[in-house]
C-alpha cells in the first residue's frame, strides 16, 4: 500500500487550509467559502459573509477543510493506506448519526458526505457487497442529499459487477422512479439512462456503441461529465468486441483511441472515468506495441497504466488492470531490469487485489 499511502496523504496535504472548494462540472473551482448544506438540488455555501448555492448537478467533487472529529481519525489510516480501518471508523460515524446516539449540529452536510466515502472506500477495496450495503444506507437515511443519485448508481454497478444484472437493473429503475418523485434535473436521467446501457448485457456491441452515442450527443458540452462516462464506455465496447473477432482489431482500435483521447483532451470528468480513459489509452497503445515489441510505444502505454496507479488509487478495478498490464509492458521490453519490475507489478496485483482476475492473470506471468 506504498504508493496508496503516499497518494493518499499528498491528496490531503494539498487540501487549502483556510477553506473548503467546490471543483465544479466545467474544470472551474469555486474557493474560499465553507460548505453549509448539501442538498439534493443545491449545494448552499457562504463565501464572505454572503450565503450562495450552487446545483448539485454541476458538482464534481468538494475538499473539505473543517471537519467533524470521526472524519479527522479517518484521515490518519487514509495516509497510511489502510482503508479497511478508514472505511470502519466512518461507518461507526455515520452508524452513530443515523441510530440517533449522536447528533451532527456543526456539520450538517458531514454524515451523508461520511456515508459516500464508505461507498468509495469499498469500491476501492472491491468489496461488491459493502458497497451494495452502504449505498442502500444512502438511500435509506440521507435522501434528501447530492450524494442520492451516485448511491443509486453505485449500487447497481456493483449489482452488475457481482453477476447480478436483474438487481441491478432493478435498482435502476428503482433510480428513474427517484428522479421523477424528486424532480432531478436532467443530468440524472441521462446518467440513469446511461448506467440501463452498461447493464444490459442482452444489447450486442453495435446497439450498445450507438446508444452510448446518443447519451454522449444528448450531454454535449453542458453535460460533460456524462458525456465522457460514455465516451469511455464506448471506447471499451470497441476493444472488447476485439477478444471476440480479433479480425476487427484494425477498425477497432482507432475508434477506441479517438473515444479515450477526445475524453483526456476535454477532461471534465470524475475519477472513474478519467481513470478508465487511460487504461483505455494504454489499451490501444499496447495492442500494437505487443506485436512490434516497440520500445518507445511500451514506455508510452506503461506511462498511460501507471499514471492510473498513481493518480487514482481509490479506482481499483482499473487500478488492478492498470497494474498487470504495466507488468507486461516491462516483461516485452525484455532487458534484465523491465523483467524485474514486472515481477514487482504481478506482485503488487496479488497484494493489493488478491481476489481479482488480474491478480490470477498475474499469477501465471510468475511461474
Amino acid at each position: 500500500m506504498r504508493t496508496l499511502a503516499l497518494l493518499c496523504g499528498l491528496a490531503l496535504a494539498a487540501a487549502p487550509s483556510f477553506a473548503d472548494t467546490i471543483h465544479t462540472a466545467d474544470g472551474k473551482t469555486i474557493s474560499d467559502c465553507t460548505i453549509v448544506t448539501e442538498g439534493i438540488n443545491k449545494v448552499t455555501y457562504k463565501s464572505g459573509r454572503n450565503e450562495r448555492q450552487i446545483d448539485t448537478q454541476d458538482v464534481i467533487s468538494i475538499v473539505y477543510t473543517e471537519k467533524p472529529r470521526a472524519m479527522n481519525e479517518a484521515d490518519g489510516p487514509l495516509m497510511d493506506g489502510d482503508l479497511e480501518t478508514a472505511s470502519i471508523i466512518l461507518d461507526d460515524y455515520v452508524g452513530a448519526v443515523v441510530s440517533g446516539a449522536t447528533t451532527e449540529r456543526r456539520h450538517k452536510w458531514a454524515p451523508a458526505h461520511a456515508a459516500w466515502r464508505v461507498v468509495e472506500l469499498r469500491q476501492a477495496l472491491g468489496d461488491l457487497e459493502g458497497v451494495t450495503t452502504a449505498a442502500s444506507r444512502i438511500i435509506a437515511n440521507f435522501s434528501e442529499s447530492r450524494y442520492l443519485p451516485g448511491a443509486y448508481l453505485a449500487k447497481a454497478d456493483a449489482f452488475y459487477w457481482n453477476d447480478n444484472a436483474k438487481d441491478a437493473q432493478a435498482t435502476l429503475r428503482a433510480f428513474d422512479s427517484a428522479i421523477s418523485a424528486s424532480g432531478l434535473p436532467e443530468r440524472w436521467r441521462m446518467e440513469c439512462d446511461l448506467a440501463l446501457i452498461l447493464t444490459n448485457d442482452e444489447l450486442g456491441a453495435t446497439t450498445r456503441r450507438q446508444n452510448l452515442g446518443d447519451i454522449a450527443d444528448r450531454a454535449g458540452s453542458r453535460f460533460a461529465t456524462v458525456k465522457n462516462r460514455a465516451l469511455v464506455a464506448k471506447g471499451e465496447s470497441f476493444l472488447q468486441e476485439i477478444l471476440g473477432s480479433p479480425n476487427k482489431a484494425a477498425k477497432n482500435v482507432p475508434a477506441a483511441l479517438a473515444d479515450f483521447e477526445a475524453v483526456l483532451k476535454d477532461p471534465k470528468a470524475d475519477d472513474t472515468t478519467l481513470a478508465g480513459a487511460y487504461v483505455g489509452l494504454g489499451d490501444c497503445i499496447f495492442h500494437s506495441a505487443a506485436k512490434s515489441k516497440d520500445r518507445d510505444e511500451l514506455k508510452r502505454g506503461l506511462l498511460a497504466y501507471l499514471r492510473v496507479a498513481a493518480v487514482y488509487p481509490e479506482q481499483g478495478r482499473y487500478v488492478s488492470k492498470a497494474l498487470f498490464y504495466a507488468g507486461r509492458c516491462f516483461d516485452l521490453m525484455g532487458d534484465e531490469e523491465s523483467v524485474e519490475r514486472a515481477k514487482v507489478m504481478y506482485n503488487q496485483v496479488g497484494w493489493l487485489y488478491p481476489g481479482s482476475n488480474w491478480a490470477k492473470e498475474a499469477r501465471n506471468f510468475l511461474r
